[in-house]
């Protein structure tokens, strides 16, 4: 989507539409997006009406460039990761982790993503869709390489892509239910001993290395209680009939 402007600098453009986007996303969280109007946007940046009136044509396109500098960042900061070098399941570990870094730098932004995303008409909402699936395509990407390695286990990878991002999402979203007790770094590190532990196919260090080992001999020893326990109750059922 095209946002028209009479400025022809794009420098400039950058400039005041950059700060659009700061004033914007604390009004729209204040007020929310409908109560609040483009003169009070006016009202709180460096210029008046008229001149916003150069950098976009309406509160919808503010809302626009909202979302899309958002969505922009966020691919921007884990590309690099998405190209990373490391062991599979620990490139989809690592992007996790800084996914949870990057939500925690945009969680306003977030936020007012999920509360007025709706609030687009559909021609402006469609293309900050397909932005988003670039975003999914790289945990998609590291999922199904997990997969091949045979770290992780079968799993619908556009699901799993989706279910990485939400999980994170909750920092932004629910972060005041959780900061009395996790900071961010042990946020991101429940979070994957949630998500991963059901996933991945073989313990991440030596420590779940040895619960895992512990669980396999607990589960022998469970079945061997019960194959003997039953050939007791056999031979007793054996010898009361004879």
């Amino acid at each position: 989507m095209r946002i028209p402007s009479t400025v022809r600098d794009p420098k400039i453009l950058a400039q005041r539409r950059a700060e659009l986007v700061e004033v914007a996303t604390n009004l729209f969280l204040e007020r929310g997006f409908h109560k609040t109007s483009i003169r009070d946007i006016a009202r709180a940046c460096p210029f008046n009406l008229a001149a916003l009136y150069m950098y976009v044509s309406s509160k919808e396109d503010i809302l626009y460039l909202v979302a899309q500098h958002l969505v922009s960042e966020i691919v921007a900061a884990l590309e690099p990761v998405a190209s990373t070098t490391l062991d599979p399941a620990d490139a989809l570990v690592d992007a996790y982790k800084t996914y949870c870094k990057v939500v925690d730098r945009y969680s306003r932004h977030i936020r007012l993503l999920y509360s007025e995303l709706e609030s687009l008409s559909k021609d402006a909402r469609d293309p900050i869709l397909k932005s988003m699936e670039a975003l999914i395509e790289i945990f998609e990407k590291l999922v199904k390489r997990a997969i091949e390695a045979q770290e992780v286990s079968e799993v619908d990878t556009r699901l799993a892509a989706l279910d990485l991002l939400v999980t994170a999402h909750m920092w932004a979203i629910h972060g005041r239910l959780l900061r009395g007790r996790l900071d961010l770094d042990a946020f991101a590190h429940e979070q994957c001993a949630i998500l991963f532990r059901g996933l991945l196919r073989r313990p991440r260090n030596a420590t779940d290395a040895r619960r895992a080992s512990a669980r396999n001999s607990n589960g022998k020893a469970r079945k061997i209680v019960a194959r003997t326990k039953g050939a007791e109750r056999s031979g007793r059922i054996r010898g009361d009939a004879s």
